[in-house]
C-alpha cells in the first residue's frame, strides 16, 4: 500500500511545473483576445460615430439621430476645424435653437452656429478661439445670457478644453481624442443600438443644419416632455428666484478682451440679450431687477468703449415686455402650442430670423421698432425706465399669470 502511493503520486510534480508553464500563454491569450475585443469596439465606435464626434460633409450626416443629441461640443469643434465658418453664432442653447444659419442676409458666406446648450461666456470665449486659430470670423454673432451662464467658468460639462485648438498639432491630437472618446462603455451602447436598429430616429444631426437645432428635433422633445402648457405650469407654481452672476465684473472684463482682440482684426460683432418670455423675465429676475439693470449698464459701458476705439460693435436687448416677448401662454389661449416659444426659456428659429434682421438693418434709423432697442450711453437710462414701466404694466395686465411670482 504505501509503495503504491509512492508511486501513484510521482507524476505530481510533473503536472504542477507543466502547469506553471502554461500559465504565461493564458495570461498572454486573455490580453491578446482583451486587445482584439477593444480594438472591435473602438473600430465599430470610431466608423458608427454615433456622436458625429468627427463628421464633416460627411453622408452619415443624413442619418436620423436621436432628438437629444449628446456631447455636441465635440461635433461642433470638430465642424469649425473642417468647415471654417466667415459668420458665427455664440450663446447657449437659447441660440442653438432660435439663430437659425439659413438667412438672406449672409448669403454665400459660411455660416454656423456654434451655440451649445448650457453654455457660459467663457464656453462661448473658447469656442470663438477655437475656430479662429483656423479662420478669423468676418462677423460673431453672440446671445449673451443673465444669470448662472454669465460666467467665466464652463457651463457646458462636455466642453473640454482639450477641444480647443491652440497649436498646428490640433488635426492629429484631435485624432487621437477622438480614439479615446471611442472606448467609451456609452458610446459603445449607442453604436450597437444603431447597428440593431434600436437607435431612436427623429431627425438630423444639429451638424446637418450647420450647427442648429431644427424645429423636427424640438417637435419631438416637446412632445417627450409634455408639451408648451405642462412647461408653463412649472412657471405660474410660486417659487425662489434665481441668483446672481457669480462675478459679472470678472466676466464683462473677459468680453472686453475679447472683443477688442478680435476687433483689431477686423471682426464685426453683434450682442443681444436673449428674449425669453416676459412671465421667466419676471419668475427669473423678480427681486433683481437693480442687478440687472446694473449689468446692461455695464454691458453699454464696455461696448461704447470698444465702438470709440474703432470696432463695428452693437448691443441689442430684446428681453423684457415687447409684442414677441408677451405672447398669451396656452393657459389663456387653450392652443398646444405657441407663435413665437416652444416654452418660456427657447424661442422659435422665426423670432431668430427677427433678431438678426434688427441686428443687420441699415438705414432704419428713427422707424419706430417694438421688439429690440439698441443699448448705448445715450439711450440707455431711458430704456430702463422704459423697461420697468412694461414691467409694471405687464403685471397688471396679468394678475393671474403673476400671482404667484414675488414682487
Amino acid at each position: 500500500m504505501i509503495l503504491f502511493m509512492r508511486n501513484s503520486s510521482v507524476p505530481e510534480p510533473m503536472n504542477n511545473a507543466s502547469e506553471k508553464g502554461n500559465l504565461p500563454i493564458y495570461f498572454l491569450a486573455i490580453g491578446v483576445s482583451a486587445l482584439l475585443l477593444l480594438g472591435l469596439i473602438v473600430t465599430m465606435n470610431y466608423t458608427i460615430d454615433p456622436y458625429f464626434i468627427h463628421q464633416w460633409d460627411s453622408p452619415l450626416l443624413h442619418r436620423l439621430s436621436p432628438a437629444q443629441q449628446k456631447i455636441m461640443p465635440w461635433a461642433k469643434t470638430y465642424a469649425a476645424y473642417r468647415f471654417q465658418p466667415e459668420v458665427v453664432y455664440l450663446g447657449s442653447s437659447r441660440t442653438e435653437i432660435g439663430l437659425p444659419t439659413e438667412s438672406p442676409l449672409f448669403t454665400g458666406k459660411r455660416v454656423f452656429n456654434l451655440a451649445i446648450s448650457g453654455a457660459s461666456v467663457g464656453d462661448a470665449v473658447n469656442m470663438l478661439r477655437h475656430t479662429a486659430f483656423f479662420h478669423r470670423p468676418e462677423i460673431v454673432v453672440w446671445g449673451l445670457d443673465y444669470g448662472w451662464q454669465f460666467r467665466e467658468k464652463t457651463g457646458n460639462t462636455d466642453f473640454n478644453k482639450e477641444l480647443v485648438a491652440e497649436g498646428a498639432s490640433y488635426p492629429i491630437r484631435r485624432t487621437f481624442l477622438n480614439i479615446k472618446r471611442s472606448i467609451s462603455m456609452a458610446m459603445t451602447g449607442d453604436a450597437l443600438n444603431i447597428v440593431l436598429g434600436k437607435s431612436e430616429q427623429s431627425c438630423f444631426s444639429l451638424l446637418a443644419y450647420y450647427g442648429h437645432k431644427s424645429s423636427q428635433c424640438l417637435e419631438v422633445i416637446m412632445r417627450n416632455e409634455g408639451g408648451t402648457k405642462k412647461a408653463f405650469e412649472e412657471v405660474l407654481k410660486k417659487k425662489e428666484p434665481l441668483g446672481t452672476p457669480e462675478d459679472v465684473a470678472a466676466t464683462i472684463q473677459l468680453l472686453d478682451q475679447v472683443t477688442s482682440d478680435y476687433c483689431q482684426s477686423g471682426t464685426l460683432f453683434r450682442l443681444y440679450l436673449q428674449p425669453i418670455h416676459a412671465l421667466a423675465e419676471l419668475s427669473y429676475w423678480a427681486t433683481l431687477t437693480d442687478d440687472l439693470d446694473a449689468w446692461k449698464r455695464a454691458l453699454v459701458k464696455m461696448v461704447d468703449a470698444r465702438r470709440q476705439g474703432g470696432c463695428d460693435i452693437r448691443l441689442y436687448d430684446f428681453s423684457g415686455f415687447n409684442r414677441i416677448t408677451t405672447e398669451e401662454i396656452p393657459q389663456t389661449t387653450g392652443n398646444d402650442s405657441m407663435q413665437n416659444y416652444w416654452e418660456q426659456s427657447h424661442y422659435r428659429s422665426e423670432v431668430g430670423l427677427k433678431i438678426l434682421e434688427e441686428l443687420f438693418a441699415a438705414g432704419q434709423e428713427g422707424q419706430q421698432n417694438t421688439f429690440g432697442v439698441e443699448l448705448r450711453g445715450d439711450t440707455i437710462e431711458q430704456h430702463l425706465v422704459n423697461f420697468s414701466h412694461a414691467r409694471r404694466q405687464y403685471r397688471a395686465d396679468h394678475p393671474k399669470e403673476t400671482a404667484n411670482i414675488l414682487q
